[in-house]
């Protein structure tokens, strides 16, 4: 099964709506203590509060509940999305005491410990992008830098993107050709698991496409 099943099943998806996971998740950062995590990845916190960002929009975890909110101009809100959500929730909960930055690029399916997979069943979340984006390179590009993104010399199109500081990740894209159909790629540092659990780089790479408007 692909990393990015789970995510592309919740793309646009309250997480309110998971009822059970959603208390799962506030339950376990009730009465947390933010000291270890904020050290770890240089978070700000208060009495409150542990603020952090996510694709640099600003979040924050209620430290008394373990609700979210994430900042809409000038306003908190708690109406965030299932993916999202669960990227906050894993880099605060699965980064590791001494995690790693390799600086080495792998793409995202070789992280998810499948030991086999079909390569004929396709990407649920990459496919359909790449067809939408297929003869599109200049529109990719444009989508690419109103996202934020870092233009890198690599296949037609190429960008990497700040999903947390310490986290980040590379979209490359080929064009379609007389031979071949279009193809893209994610790439993530190969520890990126020091930060993060495998299938939380699906909700990364959800969000990420979500944020592309093309």
């Amino acid at each position: 099964m692909s990393v990015n099943y789970h995510a592309s099943q919740s793309r646009g998806v309250p997480f309110s709506e998971h009822e059970v996971v959603c208390q799962q998740w506030r339950e376990e950062f009730s009465g947390y203590d933010p000291e270890r995590i904020r050290k770890i990845l240089h978070l700000t916190a208060d009495s409150d509060y542990l603020y952090l960002t996510y694709y640099k929009a600003p979040y924050r975890l209620h430290l008394a509940d373990g609700v979210l909110e994430k900042q809409e101009g000038d306003e908190w809100t708690q109406e965030l999305y299932f993916n999202e959500s669960m990227a906050v929730y894993h880099l605060l909960h699965f980064t590791k005491d001494l995690p790693v930055i390799s600086g080495k690029w792998v793409p995202c399916h070789t992280i998810d410990g499948v030991v086999s997979r079909n390569p004929a069943v396709k990407d649920p979340l990459l496919s359909p992008f790449e067809q939408k984006c297929a003869g599109r390179v200049k529109e990719l590009q444009a989508a690419c830098r109103m996202a934020g993104g870092v233009e890198l010399q690599a296949g037609d199109a190429a960008c990497e993107f700040e999903a947390f500081p310490q986290v980040h990740l590379r979209l490359v894209f080929w064009d379609q050709d007389e031979d071949f159909p279009a193809k893209a790629q994610i790439l993530v540092d190969q520890c990126v698991t020091d930060f993060v659990h495998y299938e939380t780089v699906g909700c990364m790479i959800a969000d990420l496409l979500d944020r592309l408007n093309i």
